[in-house]
């Protein structure tokens, strides 16, 4: 079986949507666990309409975020395998089916597909995808010392709430990058790339989520977030220090940009892994041109910066 578990907070109408989605898996043997983090309009309406048609548990926290909010559904979770599903995304029909079976063959402890990024809501594939963002890379373990390129919602692994592995509840961004490092390189999981489209992440401007509230101020809570876990996670890889130092840069330009005024411009750090990938995986050094393309230097005067988008 597999456990589901759903983290929420005070959005309703994404949170019945992500579960319409579970209700046109191919793939039927789950249970849901939906967290609701405390907030002040309760997921028990939205749960309930649910309860006829899935196998559906909810917990009702206190606010502590989301990092706590998973750790919960850990807690409760009794299935053989684990999938994350954010309150705001949604999974496609094939999604439990496809990483079942490669962990059902025990050649991967953990599983993940490509991930649309959607700035509108949407519930089934566009006929135009091709031109959306995507989350689409192969298992790299020395790039995930540099970036995070996997999804929470898309990945699913083996349970390991038998370990004392947890999300690190005093993160609020990038936890899932940090989780995925513990179970990779603390539990040696073996993580293995779907080669599909299993997932829709959602960064839609009218819905105020993480990713948007964090570039609000600077510094951004992804720089902070990014100080921390290459702290956590030292490298003597010279390859990895050059990308983690671009990266660095990078977040030092968007901070001055917010600063002056300006705004992130969508899918900013997908651009940047999306850039850097490939030159990583052929051993290549990280491409500063690639950082002045994506980030030009004149963004941080206040003359230009209310400009970009």
């Amino acid at each position: 079986m597999i456990s589901i578990i759903i983290p929420t907070y005070n959005r309703p109408g994404p949170l019945h949507r992500a579960l319409r989605s579970l209700t046109r898996q191919e793939y039927t043997d789950f249970e849901v666990i939906v967290v609701d983090d405390g907030g002040d309009q309760p997921a028990r309406l939205v749960v309930d309409s649910w309860r006829t048609t899935l196998p559906i548990r909810l917990i009702e926290n206190d606010h502590h975020g989301v990092s706590r909010a998973r750790n919960t559904g850990l807690a409760a979770a009794s299935g053989e395998f684990i999938a994350f599903l954010d309150d705001d995304d949604l999974v496609f029909p094939r999604h439990l089916r496809a990483a079942h079976t490669v962990l059902d063959r025990g050649t991967a402890d953990a599983v993940y597909g490509s991930a649309l990024v959607s700035s509108r809501w949407i519930e089934t594939t566009p006929r135009h995808s091709r031109w959306l963002p995507r989350k689409d890379y192969e298992f790299d373990s020395r790039f995930l010392l540099c970036a995070n390129y996997i999804h929470t919602g898309a990945l699913m692994c083996r349970n390991f709430t038998d370990t004392p592995t947890r999300f690190t509840e005093s993160m609020s961004h990038c936890e899932d990058w940090d989780l995925w490092l513990r179970l990779h390189r603390n539990l040696g999981y073996r993580f293995a790339y779907l080669g599909e489209t299993t997932s829709v992440y959602h960064q839609v401007p009218q819905c105020r989520g993480a990713v948007s509230g964090a570039y609000l101020s600077s510094p951004t809570q992804f720089t902070l977030a990014h100080r921390h876990l290459f702290n956590t996670w030292p490298s003597t890889d010279q390859q990895i220090l050059d990308y983690r130092a671009w990266f660095a840069e990078f977040d030092v330009r968007l901070d001055r940009l917010i600063s002056c005024g300006g705004t992130a411009p969508d899918h900013i750090y997908e651009s940047a892994v999306r850039s850097l990938y490939r030159g990583f995986a052929n051993g290549k050094p990280a491409d500063h041109a690639v950082l002045d393309s994506i980030l030009p230097e004149h963004y941080s005067s206040g003359r230009h910066a209310a400009k970009v988008r």
